[in-house]
């Protein structure tokens, strides 16, 4: 099985290391699931299944981590303006966020701040792991909303 899941990680472009690593992390969150799953065909398929979602949130980390990099060198340090407007934004986005319903807020936070799976916040709030993207999805809608509001005014 751990082959497996390094073949697949493998297949998506990661290095050696990388591999083995993520593969590390499909065996343990295998291992919570390991009483639910019965037979062999829907243990490799499940090994396949969670190497690829592994995957893609490792790609969108690290794309999101590289995104906010790029974001923060577009602010002159220098500049009181930018700064000053840096500033007013970022309050009054955590002025938005405020404003969101409570457990939109908290999946946002959690998901967002914190880098914490889907599944970890599904299981801390004891709702299913669909739930939790709604309200993820919910909260980044409305907060681009928002956001497009005060900009076009």
């Amino acid at each position: 099985m751990l082959a497996q899941a390094v073949g697949v990680a493998l297949r998506f472009g990661y290095a050696q290391d990388d591999a083995e690593d993520i593969a590390q992390d499909v065996m343990l969150k295998l291992w919570c699931l390991h009483e639910k799953i019965d037979d062999m065909a829907r243990l490799q398929a499940s090994v396949a299944i969670t190497t690829k979602h592994v995957c893609i949130d490792r790609w969108r980390t690290a794309h999101l981590n590289a995104d906010m990099d790029i974001a923060t060198h577009l602010v002159d340090e220098d500049s009181l303006y930018d700064r000053l407007e840096y500033t007013e934004l970022e309050q009054w986005m955590n002025e938005q966020i405020a404003l969101l319903p409570s457990t939109s807020r908290i999946v946002l936070t959690m998901r967002q701040l914190e880098r914490r799976e889907l599944s970890e916040i599904a299981d801390i709030l004891g709702i299913r792991q669909s739930s939790v993207s709604t309200l993820l999805s919910r909260a980044r809608h409305e907060l681009f909303n928002q956001l497009k509001r005060r900009n076009q005014q």
